[in-house]
């Protein structure tokens, strides 16, 4: 009696195959495997898809969220989802449980508590890394306009020393080289 009503559960409700079925033989291997397994991976599925969707759509109303989620699960079942996701969701619980396993071994080396110490270390030496370019930054710009100004200076050179230019024109090319000159040294000294 309760064989048939286990093998009607599966069968005819979840919709599980006979594929499915025969690949767990003992009743404890279907009730975990097939039934306690899925229905928790499902249930947490279906919590956070109605609270995603209630809450998007209505803002956080528990009882419309209660809703969405019953009728999102018995639709699921229905409908024969149910059956065809089973294995999906024993592979899930495998990789869930992997990565709880992994965390948990993390958790260790890296305890909770120091991680925010960590964390605002890990801050600070970015903070002074972006430091550290800004002025390597600047530097380079300050160096680029050094280099334009030596060029300047070498075009004025040129002309100051053309045979054929006028006193005063001499004069006044002599003055701007004076002050391309005076830029370059202060520029120079930031480096």
């Amino acid at each position: 009696m309760a064989t048939d009503l286990i093998s009607f559960l599966f069968s005819e409700v979840l919709k599980i195959d006979s594929m499915t079925l025969s690949k767990y033989s003992t009743l404890s291997d279907q009730t975990v495997y097939l039934f306690l397994i899925p229905h928790v991976i499902l249930f947490l599925f279906l919590y956070a898809f109605s609270f995603g969707i209630v809450t998007r759509v209505t803002g956080s109303h528990k009882g419309f969220s209660y809703l969405v989620g019953i009728v999102s699960y018995i639709y699921v079942v229905y409908a024969g989802w149910y059956g065809k996701l089973v294995m999906w969701f024993i592979g899930w619980i495998y990789i869930a449980l992997g990565m709880a396993l992994f965390l948990f071994f993390v958790s260790i080396v890296f305890h909770p508590s120091a991680t925010s110490a960590g964390m605002k270390l890990v801050g600070a030496a970015g903070k002074e890394l972006a430091k550290g370019k800004q002025k390597e930054n600047e530097k380079r710009a300050i160096q680029e306009e050094v280099d334009s100004i030596k060029k300047q200076i070498a075009a004025l050179n040129s002309e100051i020393n053309n045979p054929g230019i006028e006193p005063g024109a001499r004069a006044y090319l002599q003055m701007q080289k004076a002050n391309l000159e005076a830029q370059r040294r202060g520029l120079e000294s930031k480096l």
